[in-house]
């Protein structure tokens, strides 16, 4: 090569390829492509200038037909290695195709954990070149890439985050490096035609369908939409059922409506719509096949009807109260109650937290904080795909108590983070997600919590918010770079501060680095498509040709390899047609689709003639372009003056593209210049006249160009000057002067590159226009000029109206005109809508088909479309906007219609989440949540409430009811003291000026419940121990006229003997109807008087009789000493300690415990062997060889489990003995809250001890 700079481009204009004609005899030499260099059969190229993310470098790569750098051999890491060591003097970070896999997946023997993703393959064992330290152990696998990183010893691997910017090795096979060429091939190659978008081609999807979810009864249709760019038009069907056999059309079901590859489904049912469907488009050149979508139907099932267990906390205590389990699919949301009415409102009270896992937590919960709490589980769906969520099914569990029990205030505590925390939800999160990071710490309360969060070794994701008090990180549209550790902090005071990390891992569906390209190939040629698709976990590939199968066929040269489809010897009749790569992990498919034609025919230079007059310096080079098409690329011969040229091949040099290049121009070289092309179909040729001038002069300039939207263009501008003529180039565009040291700019001026030109990087719309090349010397100046267009999804569409006129209560027409076409015809346009009480949110309301739209007049500059949109609120002013859709994609959306209402009307939904219940006896309590304020049909509403009374299931037959302002979410029905816990069935209705809405759904709600008349009966009470009393009773009779509503608990109340109740009243309360409960946290041999009341949700009953009990001494205050185990056989240990004797304040030993567990688990798994009072020796049987086992042992008398003795270590060998620090590291392993800090080395150590020590004794 001419040059060692790392140089970089992505799209190859004008590229020459080394096949040099050298000598007399023009002799053939195969060589890579300029600016590749060649190592064995490889082709490479080093780019260093613009550096990309892992995911654009491979895109970047496949716009050349070739891959991301994968080292095969050392041979070939050596070359990579010495290139960079002696080509790249800023030591920058080369990205290769090789990246993490899943933490927890498990490599085939002789595999690594890293694949190689430009050959889906894993990365051999025997062929890794890490440098020292790497790979990193602590760096996040799954986003981690490998990369050629400068280091003590040169270069070696090393992993480096995908989501930063680096250099990158392309590499393709040298048999394909035409390829490179080829890249620049469209659907007119061969063709003289001014219109690309006029020429047959196969299908390609520029819609494809989405799996739907059906939430709740809806009146809303399901769609499935499916939409392919094609000429002619495609043909679509749909099919479903487990193996797609099903084809389903409109006689299918009459509530089916397929039209132009949408298919509608009117109230869509489970029984009949939910499977798996998949949509194919067809025409005469092939067809194609979407990814497996699915319908399906959300359900929400019932609270269980078991009463809960109520969560018990003491005062000034953190607690957590979990929601009843309720299956549901897909998803829910959680919401809470206290006391059957109060709504949680975390925002105003910020001691209390509402996570996703369907707990309600309190920092710290007082007195205040006891009552009922009633979780309500709300259906929804996981993403935009989901219908029927505008009133979504919910679900309102039975009571949960929380009970607290009275203790001294504490002093400032905490922050200490909760267990659960941090959380991460969804669960397994994935790519593309909300991904929603939730922290919470108990402690005081009176001091408020300042919570944090970082990101280890990187800043938060762009994407990133904070919400609820920044106790939750919300990261939207996660991207895999996004992984990483995440610590939450917690500070309560310059010095009080807790914090915790948590390591996210995102999934990911697989999804297309550099879609399939259409292939435009020379017959008998060779051809590999690469299917370049990420996931986590990796993918797998399969491929499809015609929407068939397609596998290894060495009849008809097919070969089959992962990721990588290679067809050797093109033949039209065999391989023409729409091939498909299909990627697939756990988390879903995707299809990625290109047509193949194979191309046969006569040169032409009708495209591409060559100039009439090129012109060079004296002295200076240039060269001549001679670009034919044809299929196979024709051989290329020139002829001066008529007669046959053959270049010297050190002053004139011939590329196999067919450009002459000249060196040292002199005048001898001025004459007539022919190009003749020629392959087996026959010849072409294109004459220009060389031309010799002084000083400088443009040899090649700028050539039209066409560019699609966010790539690289190459722009050329090469120059012929004399040696001793100082020369400089300057741009313009559009006649103004180009500043190119702006950022998406870089200008080439070196020779010994290999090209001079200029680079226009993330090419947008405003770039397009007249390039001008300027050169200038002390004297004279040249310049050529060419336009570069810019294709890409069309411009915004113009004079967007909302027709009043043509507005009725539901419905309306849009029009607008066409934008710009850029470069594709627009097939289709999505139109949104904004209503005047939700500024921002815009929402879909039509997705019209250019045929489906009324062209409603056309003039020669305009095309006036118009569109009916269906489903809107009525009394509703809104306000639209219209975006085009062409292959590329969606365009720049339009500006905004001016507002129109829409006619009044009754409101056409009833209000949601109706309920009810509590208040003062009485009272009859009604809620329900208002209706959005465009759901009212016009400018005014009011509310209905309706109720009546159900007792034994026996209706009143007229409902009264009371009319409610638009404000109001609440009405206290006045029903009689008499009329306590009845049940009533309730509904709500809205109504305004122009007539009724629906009722809702008719809802059972109770009455406030009275004060309890039954009083407990037969109070009795008997020691547990030297602090705990239970106390049993005769329960009341839960009937309404005794309880006066429902039981919900009995309180015990107590106080020391010699004190008044009413001067030392605490109590403890225990939730149902039960007939006993403990009494806690009493002193030491007292003499304790307790009594019970019955209570509901109005208050406490009367109080019972009053009966006295003395709790016991204390228990063993000290532990059993000596304790020693033996080996007692297989499988055995022989425990032995010596007793021990008690005191005047002791209850008196009744036995002995003995606990024991593995030592890698928490205590709270022991074992416990009771033995009688004169048991001192005990066998333990039944043990493990390969565990470790803890052991302590305690003295048991009537006031309860004494003092343990120091932690043993032993297998059944025996005891194993430890120090200390040993000891306190596996305390760390079963410390119940801890994260091990420690190696696991360390426990490995202590079985190997335990082992051998096993095979000793045996």
């Amino acid at each position: 090569m001419g040059s060692d700079k790392l140089t970089s481009h992505t799209y190859i204009v004008i590229v020459t390829f080394a096949f040099l004609y050298t000598g007399s005899h023009a002799q053939t030499i195969f060589d890579c492509p300029n600016m590749w260099e060649n190592f064995g059969s490889f082709c490479y190229k080093f780019v260093g200038d613009f550096p990309m993310k892992f995911d654009d470098a491979a895109g970047a790569c496949s716009e050349d037909g070739a891959g991301l750098l994968y080292v095969d051999s050392i041979e070939e890491n050596n070359y990579i290695r010495n290139r960079l060591e002696t080509g790249d003097p800023f030591q920058r970070t080369w990205l290769t195709s090789g990246y993490g896999s899943l933490a927890d997946t498990q490599p085939k023997p002789g595999e690594t954990p890293f694949v190689w993703e430009a050959t889906s393959l894993q990365v051999k064992e025997g062929l890794q070149f890490w440098s020292p330290g790497e790979p990193d152990p602590n760096f996040n696998r799954p986003t981690g890439v490998i990369a050629y990183v400068f280091g003590e010893t040169g270069y070696g691997w090393g992993l480096t985050s995908e989501g930063d910017a680096n250099a990158y090795i392309c590499k393709i096979p040298q048999a394909e490096a035409y390829r490179i060429v080829q890249t620049a091939r469209d659907f007119d190659y061969g063709m003289d035609v001014s219109d690309v978008n006029a020429l047959d081609k196969g299908p390609h999807f520029v819609v494809v369908p989405n799996s739907l979810v059906v939430v709740g009864q809806t009146g809303e249709q399901a769609v499935l939409e499916c939409l392919a760019s094609a000429r002619p038009e495609p043909v679509y069907r749909w099919y479903r059922g487990n193996d797609f056999s099903e084809e389903v059309t409109s006689e299918t079901d009459a509530r089916y409506t397929l039209t132009n590859g949408r298919m509608s489904i009117q109230q869509p049912d489970e029984s009949a719509d939910a499977g798996d469907y998949r949509c194919v488009a067809s025409n005469k050149y092939g067809t194609i096949v979407s990814s497996t979508v699915s319908i399906s139907f959300g359900f929400l099932a019932e609270f269980s009807n078991v009463q809960n267990a109520p969560a018990r906390a003491s005062a000034y205590d953190g607690v957590a109260i979990q929601c009843s389990q309720i299956n549901f699919k897909p998803a829910v949301f959680y919401q809470w109650l206290k006391d059957e009415t109060q709504f949680i409102r975390t925002d105003m009270q910020a001691y209390i937290f509402i996570s996703y896992n369907g707990k309600i937590y309190f920092s710290e919960v007082t007195a205040s904080d006891q009552g009922e709490y009633r979780c309500i589980a709300v259906l929804t769906g996981v993403n935009q795909y989901t219908i029927g969520t505008s009133q979504p099914p919910t679900r309102t569990s039975l009571p949960i108590p929380l009970l607290v029990q009275e203790q001294s205030p504490k002093a400032n505590w905490g922050p200490e983070i909760q267990d659960d925390f941090p959380a991460v939800f969804p669960a397994p999160p994935l790519r593309g997600q909300d991904v929603r990071l939730e922290c919470f710490a108990y402690g005081s309360s009176t001091t408020p919590f300042y919570y944090s969060w970082q990101r280890e070794g990187k800043p938060m994701p762009a994407s990133a918010s904070y919400q609820d008090h920044n106790r939750v990180l919300v990261i939207e549209n996660a991207q895999l770079e996004d992984s990483g550790t995440y610590t939450c902090s917690v500070l309560r005071s310059s010095s009080a501060r807790d914090s915790r990390s948590i390591q996210l891992s995102l999934g990911a569906k697989p999804y297309f680095v550099a879609p399939l390209q259409d292939q435009h190939a020379d017959v008998g040629s060779q051809l590999t498509w690469r299917c370049d698709a990420r996931g986590n976990p990796s993918p797998t590939y399969s491929w499809f040709k015609n929407g068939e199968i397609l596998t290894t066929d060495s009849a008809n040269r097919v070969q089959v390899k992962g990721n990588m489809l290679t067809i050797s010897n093109l033949e039209a009749e065999l391989h023409d047609g729409m091939y498909q790569c299909g990627a697939t992990n756990f988390h879903g498919a995707e299809m990625s689709n290109a047509q193949l034609r194979v191309l046969s025919f006569v040169p032409t230079f009708a495209k591409f003639p060559l100039p009439q007059q090129v012109t060079g310096a004296r002295g200076g080079n240039l060269s001549i372009v001679c670009n034919p098409e044809g299929a196979p690329f024709p051989i290329i011969t020139w002829l001066k003056n008529g007669a046959a040229y053959t270049a010297d091949g050190t002053r004139v040099t011939q590329l196999a593209n067919g450009n002459l290049v000249f060196k040292d121009l002199s005048q001898s070289d001025t004459g007539s210049y022919t190009c003749k092309a020629e392959n087996q179909f026959g010849d072409a040729s294109s004459t220009t006249r060389l031309a010799m001038a002084t000083g400088a002069t443009i040899s090649l300039g700028p050539t039209p160009q066409s560019v699609i939207v966010n790539s690289t263009v190459f722009i050329p501008c090469m120059a012929s000057r004399e040696p001793t003529v100082d020369m400089v180039y300057v741009w313009y565009f559009n006649d103004h002067l180009l500043d190119t040291d702006l950022p998406e700019y870089s200008q080439m001026d070196s020779d010994s590159s290999g090209r001079t030109g200029l680079y226009v990087r993330g090419v947008q719309f405003e770039h397009e226009g007249y390039y001008r090349c300027e050169i200038r010397t002390a004297f004279t100046k040249d310049f050529k000029q060419a336009y570069v267009t810019v294709r890409g999804p069309p411009g915004m569409p113009g004079g967007v109206k909302a027709l009043q006129q043509l507005f009725s209560r539901y419905t309306g027409t849009v029009s607008w005109t066409d934008g710009t076409e850029n470069g594709a015809i627009i097939i289709a346009y999505t139109v949104q809508a904004e209503d005047e009480f939700n500024t921002g949110t815009w929402t879909t309301v039509a997705s019209p088909r250019v045929q489906d739209t009324i062209q409603a007049a056309t003039t020669a500059q305009t095309s006036m479309r118009r569109a009916n949109i269906e489903g809107l609120n009525p009394g509703t002013g809104y306000r639209f906007r219209v975006i085009a859709l062409n292959q590329f994609g969606l365009g720049t959306p339009s500006t905004r219609s001016s507002y129109v209402k829409t006619l009044d009307a009754p409101p056409a939904v009833a209000p949601p989440n109706v309920r009810g219940g509590g208040g003062s006896v009485g009272d009859l309590t009604l809620e329900w949540d208002l209706l959005n304020r465009a759901e009212w049909g016009s400018s005014s509403i009011t509310y209905r409430v309706f109720w009546r009374q159900k007792v034994d299931g026996i209706r009143q037959a007229l409902w009264e009811y009371v009319s409610k302002a638009s404000d109001e979410s609440k009405h206290v029905a006045l029903v009689g003291e008499d009329n306590f816990y009845v049940m009533y069935e309730v509904k709500v209705q809205a109504l305004n000026v122009e007539g009724q809405g629906p009722n809702s759904s008719v809802v059972e709600v109770f009455s406030a419940m009275g004060m309890p008349l039954g009083t407990p009966t037969n109070v009795q009470s008997s020691t547990v121990n030297s602090t705990a009393l239970e106390v049993s009773w005769e329960p009341v009779s839960n009937t309404r006229e005794i309880v006066r509503g429902r039981i919900q608990g009995y309180q015990i109340n107590y106080w020391p003997e010699g004190m008044l109740a009413s001067d030392y009243h605490r109590f403890i309360r225990h939730y149902g109807q039960t007939d006993n409960g403990l009494v806690i946290g009493l002193d030491v041999d007292v003499n304790t008087w307790v009594d019970v009341q019955v209570y509901n949700s109005a208050g406490l009953g009367p109080r019972s009789e009053a009966y006295i009990m003395e709790t016991s001494g204390d228990a063993p205050l000290h532990y059993p000493q000596e304790v020693r185990v033996y080996s007692a056989g297989p499988f055995s240990a022989r425990v032995w300690f010596r007793g021990i004797s008690i005191v005047t304040d002791e209850e008196g030993m009744t036995g002995y415990v003995i606990y024991y567990w593995n030592a890698n688990e928490n205590a709270r798994s022991a074992v416990m062997v009771e033995l009688p009072l004169a048991t001192t020796d005990y066998v333990l049987t039944g043990l493990d060889e390969s565990i470790l086992y803890a052991l302590r042992v305690a003295g048991v008398s009537g006031g309860g489990y004494g003092r343990k003795s120091p932690t043993q270590y032993f297998t059944f060998a025996g005891s194993v003995f430890i120090d200390y620090a040993f000891s306190q590291t596996i305390d760390i392993f079963r410390a119940p809250a801890a994260i091990p800090t420690t190696s696991p080395w360390l426990l490995s150590l202590l079985l190997l001890v335990s082992s051998l020590l096993t095979r000793w004794f045996s």
